[in-house]
Formats: C-alpha cells, sequence, structure tokens
C-alpha cells in the first residue's frame, strides 16, 4: 500500500492526532490526552473525541483515564505521517531557507495533500542538495541570498512553459 492510500479516509485534523499519538509513543511508550492535546494545540475534550475516532478505526488502544497506544495500523500510518512532516520542514528550512516556525506550520498544511511519489522527489532532492554542497560549496545559501536580493519572483516565469 503507498503512503496516500495508507493515509485516505482520515480528515486532516485525525491525521494530525494520530502523528502526535504516533510520536509521543515513540518517545514514551504511550500517549496521554493532555500531552497529544498540547501538540495538536487543543483541548483536553476534542483530543477525547479524536481519539475515540481512531479508536474505532482501530489505529490506538483507547479506554477512557487511560494511556493511549498504537495498533499496528496506527503505527504504521503515524510513521509515515511523521515521515512527510518531517521530510518537508528539512526541505523548507535547509533548501529554501524558511525559519523553522514557519516551515512547521507550512509543513503541517502540505503534508496532507503531497503523495508519496511527489514526496520520493523531495526526499531525493534534499539528498542531491546534502551531497552537492560539500562538492560544490554551500550552495543551498548562495540560493537564500539569491532570494533575499531578487525582484519579483514570478517575472522569470511567467512566460514560460511547464
Amino acid at each position: 500500500m503507498d503512503q496516500a492510500t495508507q493515509t485516505a479516509g482520515l480528515s486532516e485534523s485525525l491525521q494530525d492526532y494520530l502523528e502526535a499519538v504516533y510520536l509521543l509513543v515513540q518517545r514514551h511508550g504511550m500517549a496521554r490526552m493532555k500531552e497529544i492535546a498540547a501538540l495538536v494545540g487543543v483541548g483536553k475534550s476534542s483530543v477525547t473525541c479524536a481519539v475515540q475516532a481512531l479508536a474505532e478505526r482501530g489505529l490506538v488502544n483507547y479506554e477512557p483515564y487511560q494511556y493511549v497506544t498504537l495498533c499496528e495500523e496506527g503505527e504504521a500510518m503515524g510513521k509515515v505521517l511523521l515521515r512527510r512532516h518531517r521530510v518537508l520542514k528539512r526541505f523548507l528550512m535547509r533548501v529554501i531557507g524558511v525559519p523553522e516556525a514557519e516551515a512547521e506550520t507550512i509543513a503541517c498544511k502540505m503534508e496532507h495533500v503531497i503523495k508519496g511519489d511527489v514526496l520520493d522527489r523531495f526526499v531525493q532532492f534534499l539528498h542531491f542538495v546534502e551531497q552537492r554542497s560539500g562538492v560544490d560549496g554551500p550552495w543551498a545559501e548562495a540560493f537564500r541570498e539569491f532570494c533575499r536580493h531578487a525582484g519579483n519572483p514570478d517575472a522569470s516565469v511567467e512566460g514560460r512553459q511547464p
């Protein structure tokens, strides 16, 4: 099953909750409702509804007043979600110089729509950049400098065909 198919059927919101649970389980072996709420940026009552929905889909183990853990399918899906997020955030920060807080916000939005093959291209490009930086110098920094002094970013591509 490819990455896009694997997360299909889950709303963006539920994907965010599952990613938070996955991250917390990786760190602590389980997730507490208040920790999930803090990561997602919502109140505990919202977390309860979301975790119940994830449990109904067989992605997490949840009983009221207990810790949340992952089922096998939830763990696999959480891993995919976190990978997408980290790749996109890393690309935004390292390649095009977006500040970390902004990269975090943008990656959170992009991760819900990007397809697996496109994400794989981002990964390949990141590897390329990291390998070339040692050979050709820090060209990612040169790109950021170019952006600081460039005029209209659309001017050079408006007349070109894809």
